[in-house]
């Protein structure tokens, strides 16, 4: 009998090796840790990260006779979910699965011990029957089942402290040594929001969003550029209050107004990874509704090499950002990765070129950058992009970043520098390349200085990784699409080939781990010049840079589809069906 009270049919670390999935010297090593802090087997396996976890699962599933199951390919009906309160389930690390003639079949992330087994029996008044299911899987599903930080609701609940929370106006504060501090009754409320940053932050979420309505609570992250819901407990639209005071603090904002939009910022620590949460918070018609922008500074701060351009564009972008004077440009929406995209070149410039100054103005400053000189934009003092590119003009600088064309007024002083011998960056809001030119001459800028200073413009897009842990082939690919794919590559259609992810517990059952920039690059030559000069349409000017062959971002998205890093599900939707026409091959 081994420790749980079950049989044994083997050792968990010779099964594991006779598969090949781990070495000697790693069983070794799990069994000594196993000992010194006195975990389980499988648990010390786990922790040393040697294999997968399904395979450890299998081989204790092998080891102690009891069943291994996937829980994301079970429906659990609700007579069984009613059968555990909450409170328990969370405790216990249990997830019912099914009731069948007074036996509740169950699945714990380890061996459950005879006296567990008795214990749930005696709660919830049934036979209870053990499976087995990954520590991921189980954490996963209870999440799903009652909701994210359901553990502290109820702390919170039973301790009275959430009525007297959702009845204040305010929480009061204590301050100790220049720190603010919470009064202890409180801590659940901390407890709580650093649940919600957290599981944010691995599950590397971009955006957390928080939005009250009359009844309820609506938790959404944003992964991979789309927004996936999180489950909450019932009852958590009481302390949505508390939860926004407690964000406020950290973020040093007026916890008394609730009348006017809060913007600030949090700083944070995850291990040896740092973030800054930049914290949105506006009135809505049920309470304050909150978005926390999360900011990675691994992920905002890219070499040009890890980009994901293609060699040739590579090529391109270099020659670009090693120009002495003019105005490069990339466009797309929000959180389309330009900030990133220019920090690169920024950086390559500031190790390769240290005879040239470089001055940046941006709202807010989303990375410091050693040896560059950054402006925080402040508009409540008069601090603009236009005033502070006014300003920085007379400290004598090579290259100019301006965070965003807002304006025509940013947009005319931009364009001066750039003629008066500045290499000058920004961003614009537009859908692609090309549109940037009809969008800063409909802003007031005249075509003529246009001409004559803008130098390129790139568009990009975030399009979401293919998972590699759960990579297959993709034969369903839509004859046009063929067509599409193969006349760009060159190749049959029918050697057109295309993956996607089949889901797995790495990506959270996506298909998807990560994200690819696309980008379509417009160059402006002298025939180019000339037409923006007569401001010319954008189908003209389209027309002119296909026939000297640009690609457009579907294009640049296919190659990305070539290499395996995307499918084309994701290219259809971020480009969208209407850019078939722009084809290679196409003058449209």
């Amino acid at each position: 009998m081994s420790e749980q009270g079950t049989i044994v049919k083997g050792d968990i670390f010779d099964i594991l090796q006779s598969r090949g999935k781990i070495s000697k010297q790693q069983a070794e090593t799990a069994q000594k840790r196993m000992k010194r802090e006195g975990i389980p087997s499988h648990q010390s396996l786990i922790e040393l990260d040697c294999c997968p976890q399904e395979e450890i699962y299998r081989a204790l599933s092998e080891n102690t006779g009891i069943p291994l199951i996937s829980l994301n390919k079970i429906e659990i009906p609700d007579e069984a979910k009613k059968c555990i309160p909450a409170k328990t389930a969370i405790h216990y690390k249990v997830v019912p699965i099914s009731l069948r003639q007074g036996t509740l079949e169950a699945a714990f992330s380890s061996p459950p011990p005879m006296r567990i087994l008795e214990n749930l029996r005696l709660l919830v008044g049934k036979r209870i029957e053990p499976r087995l299911a990954t520590s991921l899987e189980i954490s996963i599903t209870l999440k799903s089942m009652y909701g994210l930080g359901a553990e502290t609701v109820i702390k919170i609940r039973e301790s009275k402290i959430g009525e007297r929370l959702s009845a204040a106006r305010e929480i009061r504060y204590k301050s100790a040594d220049g720190d603010i501090k919470i009064d202890d009754e409180s801590v659940p409320i901390i407890s709580l929001v650093n649940q919600i940053l957290t599981d944010a932050l691995e599950m590397s979420a971009t955006d957390i969003h928080i939005e009250p309505f009359q009844d309820s609570v609506r938790l959404r992250y944003r992964i991979d550029g789309m927004l996936q819901e999180i489950p909450v407990p019932d009852g958590v639209r009481k302390f949505h209050e508390a939860i926004t005071s407690r964000l406020k603090i950290m973020a040093d904002l007026n916890i008394a107004e609730r009348r006017l939009p809060h913007d600030g910022r949090i700083s944070v620590r995850a291990g040896e990874d740092e973030f800054d949460l930049r914290v949105s918070i506006m009135p809505s018609r049920f309470g304050e509704t909150i978005c926390l922008r999360i900011l990675n500074r691994k992920t905002v701060f890219l070499s040009m090499t890890d980009l994901g351009l293609e060699d040739s564009d590579f090529k391109i972008v270099q020659k670009l950002i090693d120009l002495p004077h003019g105005i490069v440009l990339v466009t797309g929406p929000t959180g389309s990765g330009k900030t990133t995209t220019l920090y690169a070149a920024l950086a390559k410039l500031a190790e390769t070129r240290k005879d040239r100054k470089i001055i940046t103005v941006e709202d807010p400053v989303e990375y410091e950058m050693p040896g560059i000189s950054q402006i925080q934009m402040h508009s409540q003092i008069g601090l603009t992009f236009a005033s502070g590119l006014r300003s920085i003009l007379r400290h004598d600088p090579d290259i100019i970043l301006v965070g965003e064309i807002r304006d025509a007024e940013t947009a005319e002083i931009a364009i001066r520098s750039s003629l008066t011998g500045h290499l000058v960056f920004s961003t614009l809001h537009t859908n692609d390349s090309v549109g940037a030119v009809n969008r800063l001459i409909d802003m007031g800028v005249e075509p003529y200085l246009l001409a004559s200073s803008l130098v390129a413009c790139i568009a990009q897009r975030l399009v979401r990784r293919i998972c590699t842990h759960c990579k297959v082939k993709d034969e369903n690919i839509t004859p046009q699409i063929r067509s599409e794919i193969s006349r760009l590559l060159g190749i049959k259609p029918e050697e057109v080939q295309a993956w996607k992810g089949s889901g797995c517990t790495k990506c959270n059952h996506t298909g998807y781990k990560g994200r690819v920039a696309i980008y379509e690059l417009f160059l402006l030559d002298e025939e180019i010049q000339d037409l923006t000069a007569a401001h010319a349409a954008s189908s003209e000017l389209r027309r002119a840079a296909r026939q000297k062959g640009m690609k457009t971002l579907r294009e640049d998205g296919w190659l990305k589809l070539n290499r395996g890093l995307t499918s084309v599900e994701e290219i259809s939707r971020i480009t969208g069906n209407f850019l078939i026409s722009y084809s290679m091959g196409s003058d449209s």
